[in-house]
C-alpha cells in the first residue's frame, strides 16, 4: 500500500470508490466532485490523497481543508481545519488504508498550524458531520481521536404532489401585504440583499450567497422578503436549472429526475414573531414546485418541528465530529 497525492486522472476511480463505499446513501457524480473539491476556492492539491495497493487499485480517498479566503465575518479561521470526506473499500485492507489517510490528513493540518479539526462542516462541505448510519466511519474517527457528538443535524425531505401553501399563511401574507412582500431577487436587488446578509448573517450564509451569485445567470432563485426598499429576509432555492449544486440537492439522484431543494433561509431579527419565516418557507417550497420539482430536500438543520409544520420529515442524520490537534 502507498499513499500519494490525488491526480486528475484518478477522478473516475475515486467516484467509483466513493459510490462503492457510500453511494447508496450519498451518490457522488463528477459535477458535484468537481464543484466541491477541484474548483472550490479552498482546494489545495497537497491536501487531497489516495491510497492504492501494489497493483494501483484505489483503496481509500480523503481530502482536508483550511481556509484560502475569508468565510465572511468568520474570516480565515486560522486555528480551524477540516477533513471533508473519507471513502474506502469496505474490507480490512480498505479500512487500514483509511486509517493511514486519516493520519496523513491530521499530520498535514498540524503542519498548517491548525489547533482543531472537524470531520465535515467544511466550506463546500459534503456533510455537516459524520452520517449517523456510517458506523464504520465513526469507529475509524474515534480511533483517530475524534469525539462523536450526540447532537444530530438532519436533512429533510418532502413529496410535492399534494403541496399547497396553507390558507392561514396566505391569509397572514394578505394581512401584511401593505408592509411586506415576498418575491424573486432581481439583479437590482443584489446590493440590498448583500447588505442585509452582512448585517444579519455575515458569516457563511453571506459567503455562500456571494459564491452562488458568481455562477448563476440570475439571482431569481433566491427569494427575498422586502419591507419598503429594504431586504429583511432571504431563502435560497434549487432545482434542475440551478448552476450551483446547493447542499439541499447534493444527493439529487436519490430525489429523482424532478428534484428541488431549499436553504439557507433567514429573517432579520426585527421581523421575527410575525409568521414571516413560515410564509417565506412556504413560498420557497411553492416556487420550487413551480419549477417542476416533485420531491425536494432541506439540508443541515435541527428545526425539525418548524419544517414539519408543512410536511417535511427527517431524511438523513449527522453527528458533529471533532478533535483537538
Amino acid at each position: 500500500m502507498r499513499i500519494r497525492p490525488f491526480r486528475i486522472e484518478d477522478q473516475q476511480a475515486v467516484l467509483t470508490l466513493w459510490n462503492q463505499c457510500m453511494g447508496e446513501a450519498f451518490p457522488l457524480d463528477a459535477p458535484l466532485f468537481e464543484q466541491n473539491v477541484l474548483r472550490d476556492a479552498h482546494f489545495d492539491p497537497e491536501a487531497v490523497w489516495v491510497a492504492e495497493d501494489v497493483t494501483g487499485k484505489l483503496l481509500a480517498y480523503a481530502h482536508a481543508r483550511v481556509c484560502k479566503e475569508p468565510l465572511g465575518s468568520a474570516g480565515m479561521m486560522p486555528e480551524q481545519g477540516w477533513i471533508g470526506a473519507l471513502a474506502f473499500v469496505p474490507d480490512e485492507q480498505g479500512q487500514q488504508a483509511a486509517r493511514q489517510l486519516l493520519q496523513t490528513a491530521l499530520d498535514w493540518l498540524k503542519k498548517q498550524g491548525r489547533k482543531r479539526v472537524n470531520y465535515g462542516s467544511d466550506p463546500a462541505h459534503f456533510f455537516p458531520g459524520v452520517p449517523a448510519e456510517q458506523t464504520l466511519h465513526q469507529q475509524l474517527l474515534r480511533e483517530a481521536g475524534f469525539a462523536i457528538s450526540e447532537h444530530v443535524a438532519v436533512d429533510l425531505v418532502r413529496e410535492l404532489a399534494d403541496y399547497r401553501v396553507p390558507e392561514e399563511v396566505e391569509a397572514n401574507l394578505h394581512r401584511l401585504r401593505g408592509e411586506y412582500v415576498i418575491r424573486n431577487c432581481t439583479q437590482e436587488d443584489v446590493p440590498a440583499l448583500l447588505l442585509f446578509l452582512q448585517k444579519e448573517f455575515p458569516g457563511r450564509w453571506y459567503y455562500e450567497t456571494v459564491k452562488r451569485l458568481e455562477v448563476e445567470d440570475t439571482p431569481r432563485d433566491i427569494l427575498i422578503l422586502v419591507q419598503g426598499d429594504e431586504v429583511v429576509g432571504f431563502c435560497h432555492t434549487f432545482h434542475r436549472g440551478s448552476k450551483r449544486i446547493g447542499p439541499s440537492i447534493y444527493w439529487r439522484k436519490l430525489l429523482g429526475e424532478a428534484y428541488g431543494g431549499l436553504g439557507p433561509i433567514g429573517l432579520a431579527e426585527s421581523t421575527r414573531g410575525k409568521g414571516l419565516g413560515l410564509a417565506l418557507l412556504c413560498k420557497g417550497v411553492e416556487y420550487v414546485q413551480q419549477q417542476g420539482a416533485q420531491r425536494m430536500a432541506i439540508d443541515w438543520t435541527d428545526l425539525v418541528d418548524f419544517y414539519g409544520k408543512i410536511g417535511f420529515r427527517v431524511w438523513k442524520r449527522y453527528h458533529s465530529s471533532s478533535r483537538n490537534l
